[in-house]
C-alpha cells in the first residue's frame, strides 16, 4: 500500500498543515474531472486533488483564480505532497507560492512559523516513513507553475459555462488606437513600432516594448514593475485596514497612499524628431496576480501580448501624443521624458483667532523656518447656494483667511486647507428655482497669487495667498487649518528610445 493508499485508508493526517478531510467528490465547476479529492482547506472552496490521466500529480484547485487556471500542480507526486508540507508547515504556502516572489515567501516564512501541532505530524511522518521535508519548497514549486501546460487539464464540460473556451484557444486580434477612450469608427489601428527599451527611474523597473503609429500621433506602452514584497506586504495590509477605513484620520489614509507601490503618478512626454509631443488621452491600471481586485482582463491581455510575466506586479500606462506636424512623419529618432509629480506632505494642524497672528513652522524636508501671519480672517456666505434644482439644499458658510509667508513658497509648493470635510447637501421641501447654481470664488491677482505692499522701508512686495474652509450649513466657530507641503522627490528622465538608423 503505497502512500496515497494509506491517507485514503485514514492512516495519515493532514489537518495539522490546514487540510482537512470532506467530501471525496466537489461540485465546484472548475474542480477537473477524474479528481480524487485529497482534501479542503475550508478558505474560499480550495481543495486538493489527483486527476486522473495526469500521472501521480497533485494539484490545487482554486475557484476565485484566474480563467484556464483555476487548476495547477503542486506537487509531482503524493510524497513530494508531504515532504512540501513537513517542510513549509502549512498548505497555503503551496498555494500560494507561485504569485509570490522570493523576498514574499521568506518574509511570509519569518512571520508565519510552524505550529507545535504542524511540528509534530512532520515528525510523525519522517518516524512512519522516512520522509524528510523538501529542500527549497519556493523554488520547487515556482518551477512546477512555469512549466506545466495548462490545456491538460480535463475540465467539466460546465466549466466552459463559466470560462469560454474560445477565449482561452484563439488568440485576440491586437490593435491599438489613437483614440483610447471615444474610438468612432472608421479610425485605423496604429503600426506597432518594437521599442524593446529598459531602464530604471524612481525606484521601478521600466520596460517600453513599443509604440504604435498612428494617423493622428503616436501611442506608447509604459510598464512599471513594482517591488514585489513591498507591494504584497501593503496589499496585506491594505485589505486589513480597509475593514476599518472609516475610522482613519485624514493623516492615516493620506500615508497609506502614500505607500502604495501601484500608485505612481507622472507625466509623459515624447520627442519625435526633435519636436516635442504632449500628451493627450492615457489609460492604464495595475496588475498584482494573487489579488483579485488588482489585476483585469484587459491588463492581462497586454502582459501576454508582450510576454511579460504575469507574477510580477505591474503599473501599466498607454498614452497617445499627436503629432507636432500636419502630417505623419517617419519616425526617425524618439525621447520619452518622464516627470514625478510632487509628493504631498501633511504638516502641522493649526487654529486662528485674528488677524495679524503668526503661526511659526518648519518645513519637513528642507528643515527651513517660516512664518504664517494672517492678514485677513472671517466668515463668508456663498449665493444662491440653499437650493438647487435637484431638491436638495447645499451648505454655503464658509470661513476665509488670506495670509502671507516669510519666507514665502509658491502656491504648487505650500498650500493651507480645513481638517474637515464639507457638510452633505441635504433633501429640501422648499420650491426649487428656476436657475442652475454657479460659484465662484476667486482672490484676483497675478499668476502665482495676489499681492500686498506692506509699508515700511524699505517696501517689499509680499505675494498673498487665501484659503477656504468647508462648507457648512452653519458658522463655523473654530476651524482647525493643516499644512500640506508639495516636494519633488525624483528627477526628471529623458531617455531614448529609438535613434536614427
Amino acid at each position: 500500500m503505497n502512500l496515497y493508499e494509506q491517507y485514503v485508508h485514514q492512516k495519515i493526517d493532514l489537518s495539522a498543515f490546514g487540510i482537512r478531510r470532506g467530501d471525496r467528490r466537489s461540485d465546484y465547476f472548475c474542480t477537473p474531472k477524474g479528481a480524487g479529492i485529497i482534501g479542503w482547506t475550508g478558505v474560499d472552496g480550495i481543495h486538493y486533488c489527483t486527476v486522473r490521466g495526469l500521472g501521480e500529480a497533485v494539484f490545487a484547485v482554486e475557484p476565485m483564480g484566474d480563467a484556464g487556471r483555476h487548476v495547477f500542480p503542486v506537487a509531482e507526486s503524493f510524497e513530494a505532497f508531504l515532504r512540501l508540507l513537513m517542510a513549509c508547515g502549512h498548505e497555503a504556502y503551496l498555494e500560494q507560492a507561485h504569485a509570490w516572489s522570493r523576498e514574499r515567501y521568506d518574509r511570509f516564512a519569518a512571520e508565519n512559523p510552524p505550529t507545535a501541532e504542524a511540528r509534530e505530524q512532520s515528525a510523525c511522518l519522517q518516524r512512519a516513513y522516512g520522509l524528510v521535508p523538501a529542500e527549497d519548497p519556493y523554488a520547487y514549486l515556482k518551477q512546477i507553475y512555469d512549466t506545466f501546460d495548462f490545456t491538460t487539464v480535463p475540465y467539466k464540460k460546465d466549466y466552459w459555462e463559466y470560462v469560454p473556451k474560445e477565449s482561452l484557444t484563439l488568440p485576440k486580434e491586437w490593435k491599438v488606437y489613437f483614440s483610447l477612450h471615444d474610438r468612432r469608427g472608421g479610425e485605423r489601428a496604429g503600426e506597432e513600432l518594437p521599442l524593446n527599451a529598459a531602464f530604471s527611474w524612481a525606484g521601478y523597473a521600466w520596460t517600453v516594448p513599443a509604440g504604435y503609429v498612428c494617423a493622428k500621433g503616436l501611442v506608447l506602452d509604459l510598464f512599471a514593475e513594482a517591488d514585489s514584497e513591498r507591494t504584497h506586504e501593503f496589499l496585506f495590509k491594505w485589505t486589513y485596514t480597509a475593514e476599518n477605513e472609516a475610522a482613519l484620520t485624514d493623516e492615516a489614509r493620506h500615508r497609506l497612499e502614500q505607500e502604495n507601490p501601484l500608485n505612481l503618478d507622472f507625466d509623459a512626454s515624447l520627442t519625435v524628431n526633435g519636436r516635442l509631443l504632449e500628451e493627450k488621452q492615457s489609460q492604464g491600471s495595475v496588475w498584482v496576480q494573487a489579488f483579485e481586485a488588482c489585476r483585469s482582463a484587459d491588463v492581462e491581455e497586454v502582459l501576454d501580448h508582450y510576454g511579460l510575466s504575469r507574477d510580477k506586479c505591474w503599473v501599466w500606462r498607454r498614452v497617445s501624443f499627436p503629432w507636432a506636424t500636419k502630417t505623419k512623419p517617419m519616425v526617425k529618432t524618439l525621447e520619452l521624458g518622464l516627470v514625478r509629480r510632487p509628493l504631498a506632505i501633511m504638516g502641522d494642524r493649526f487654529t486662528v483667532t485674528e488677524t495679524g497672528q503668526e503661526i511659526p513652522f518648519r518645513h519637513p524636508v528642507t528643515k527651513q523656518a517660516h512664518t504664517l501671519t494672517v492678514t485677513e480672517l472671517g466668515g463668508d456666505k456663498l449665493s444662491r447656494a440653499q437650493t438647487l434644482s435637484d431638491g436638495y439644499e447645499h451648505p454655503a458658510h464658509c470661513t476665509k483667511m488670506v495670509y502671507t509667508l516669510e519666507p514665502d513658497l509658491s502656491n504648487t509648493e505650500f498650500s493651507v486647507s480645513d481638517t474637515r470635510q464639507s457638510d452633505l447637501p441635504r433633501k429640501t421641501q422648499k420650491t426649487a428655482p428656476q436657475y442652475d447654481f454657479v460659484s465662484v470664488m476667486a482672490i484676483i491677482g497675478g499668476a502665482d497669487g495676489p499681492s500686498v505692499l506692506c509699508t515700511g522701508v524699505p517696501q517689499t512686495p509680499k505675494r498673498l495667498h487665501a484659503a477656504c474652509s468647508a462648507l457648512t450649513f452653519e458658522p463655523q466657530d473654530r476651524v482647525e487649518w493643516r499644512m500640506t507641503f508639495r516636494v519633488k522627490t525624483v528627477e526628471d528622465l529623458h531617455i531614448s528610445l529609438k535613434s536614427s538608423e
